[in-house]
């Protein structure tokens, strides 16, 4: 017996509905709100029309990390296996070749212009995926407004290098990139106190309450970590009233540190993330040396499936 008009009607309004459950999973997951890996086969389905997400790692000349060895372990069939990382230096990237990546990745980038920061805050609010690695961002290019001060009292308006001036015409612009990480940062750590050359234990990776966020699920609780003063990290703090940083993993360094601009206190954020989604993290540690120096393949593995939705 053949079907009818109304089995007909049935179908197509069935199949409508099920159109539209996938449109808004999609946006969901684009949006970061669903992680595709919650629902089973769905990460293959997403891939499958979207293409396999496209990654840019966009660095400098120098600072913390390791962009030829980040390359090398996303790619890297056994583990990762990410089909698509470009590796591109600051001084080729434009908002246009930016629109081209689900993420973004910013290491050994130390010195970067307001106009490169100012990028990088407009790539996230047009809602694409950033991390942000230890020192990245912290020097300003040699053409830019060093300081801005009170002419009245002669101070310094602006503390953390992440936030930038620029002057105009008419105008002084001010550029808040730390209100995008959530975070002010310090220095480098073995800057403020004596590193060795060989991988010394420097304290213990305490994970956010739960474990259960996305860029640490299913680390191990209590694992050392390592470093050495050529394998660095940042340093970076809190802000006390911040409601864009959620602290992921931390530094617990079992007692008071102190370092050359005083104390740096008995733990420190080794991720973050901030913004709508989280579609922002911080790295203070570079992934790769989690791997290198830690042998934590977990974290990276964790970075590329957690920032992509999966």
């Amino acid at each position: 017996m053949g079907l009818n008009m109304d089995n007909y009607d049935m179908v197509f309004k069935g199949l409508g509905i099920i159109v539209l459950i996938l449109v808004i999973l999609f946006i969901a997951t684009w949006g970061g709100i669903v992680k595709c890996g919650s629902i089973p086969y769905f990460c293959d389905v997403y891939d499958y029309v979207l293409g396999s997400p496209r990654i840019a790692i966009i660095h400098g000349d120098e600072g913390l990390g390791n962009p030829e060895k980040l390359r090398e372990v996303l790619l890297s069939p056994d583990q990762i296996n990410a089909k698509a990382v470009d590796l591109m230096h600051i001084d080729r990237v434009s908002a246009g070749n930016l629109k081209n990546y689900r993420l973004v990745i910013v290491e050994k980038a130390r010195v970067l212009s307001f106009d490169h920061l100012q990028m990088f805050k407009e790539f996230v609010e047009k809602g694409g995926r950033l991390i942000w690695i230890g020192d990245a961002g912290v020097d300003k290019s040699s053409d830019e407004l060093q300081d801005l001060t009170d002419m009245n009292s002669l101070k310094t308006l602006a503390t953390n290098p992440w936030v930038r001036f620029k002057e105009t015409e008419t105008e002084y612009l001010q550029l808040n990139f730390d209100e995008v990480l959530g975070l002010k940062y310090v220095g480098n750590y073995c800057d403020e106190v004596i590193c060795t050359s060989a991988p010394f234990t420097v304290g213990v990776l305490k994970t956010e309450p739960t474990g259960n966020h996305p860029l640490i699920f299913g680390l191990s609780a209590a694992l050392n970590l390592k470093i050495s003063n050529d394998k660095d990290f940042a340093v970076v703090k809190q802000f006390p009233n911040s409601s864009n940083s959620n602290i992921v993993l931390t530094l617990d360094f079992k007692g008071n540190i102190n370092g050359k601009s005083g104390s740096l206190g008995k733990s420190l954020p080794l991720i973050a993330t901030s913004g709508t989604g989280e579609r922002v993290a911080y790295y203070a540690y570079p992934p790769e040396y989690f791997i290198e120096d830690n042998n934590y393949w977990n974290v990276v593995k964790r970075m590329y499936y957690g920032m992509l939705g999966k």
